[in-house]
């Protein structure tokens, strides 16, 4: 390993970064160095950009990588452990714009409905709480009471989130202990994301996920009239801007939005939301 590099991942430990952070920079960087021609220490602009340019990379993947290449160059540049920059010219890569993939209100009463245990309560933990697969793996009963759940999540930043009654019903009387298990063991984020999409796929839905339901979870609120900054905090982003990715907006929105206006000779008024669940509405009132 280059010193620098090993340098650049003790600076970033001592900053606080995640380890989740720090394993993946390490990842990026220890190729990087291993496929330039003079590693990362004498890496040329040009390089760089070759490198970030090769086929079969999608460009989300690009990005990230960009994103690790600029933090390292940045720190050791700053640190005075090399003179220049050379990613400062490299232009970051723009994912093109998708739209938010949200398990409709149909999908989240077909898997209540009929998937059994865990699948179901990752289902429950994911669209009644929105958590994500490496949380649902992560939960244990003592993070949960009948009012809230303190939820772990990206860069070991915890979140409270207020807990629903269909959330409290689910794990209320569990036991001490991960709340989703395999033979009696603990799980990972990849076992819950696996796990989930298999059973998704048995009952016709083979392009559903487990954190479809997060956008669910985004969406329901956002149509009950939650402004998106608390939605964000509620999902542990840091960012509204990412949080916009998780809510779809279809043309019954729009028209409820506009329909709540009054007319134009009157003044505008708050409406306050009402209360969330998770259940989605009955058949026939949703017609």
């Amino acid at each position: 390993m280059s010193e620098l590099i090993y340098d650049h991942l003790a600076a970033l430990r001592a900053e606080g970064a995640s380890a989740a952070t720090v394993r993946d920079r390490e990842r990026l960087l220890l190729a990087l160095d291993r496929e330039l021609p003079k590693g990362v220490d004498e890496a040329s602009t040009r390089e760089l950009r070759t490198w970030l340019g090769r086929e079969g990379i999608n460009t989300k993947s690009r990005e990230t990588y960009w994103c690790h290449m600029i933090g390292f160059y940045r720190q050791v540049v700053r640190d005075g452990w090399m003179d220049w920059d050379p990613s400062a010219e490299l232009r970051r890569p723009r994912p093109k714009k998708r739209l938010p993939r949200v398990a409709s209100d149909d999908q989240l009463r077909r898997c209540l409905a009929e998937l059994g245990h865990p699948v179901r309560r990752c289902v429950i933990l994911a669209a009644g709480a929105g958590m994500r697969a490496g949380e649902i793996a992560r939960a244990d009963r003592q993070d949960f009471n009948e009012e809230r759940v303190l939820i772990l999540g990206k860069g070991e930043v915890g979140r409270a989130v207020p807990l629903l009654d269909d959330v409290w019903e689910e794990i209320g009387d569990c036991t001490d202990g991960p709340l989703v298990t395999h033979n009696g063991e603990s799980v990972t984020a990849s076992w819950v994301t696996r796990t989930c999409a298999t059973a998704f796929d048995r009952m016709g839905e083979p392009r559903l996920t487990i954190h479809w339901f997060r956008g669910a979870f985004a969406t329901r609120l956002r149509r009950m009239g939650v402004d998106t900054a608390t939605i964000a905090r509620l999902l542990g982003h840091s960012s509204v801007a990412t949080t916009q990715i998780y809510l779809e907006f279809d043309d019954e929105d729009l028209t409820a939005a506009v329909g709540r206006l009054p007319h134009l000779n009157e003044p505008t008024r708050v409406v306050e939301p009402g209360p969330a669940s998770i259940r989605p509405r009955p058949a026939a009132e949703a017609a």
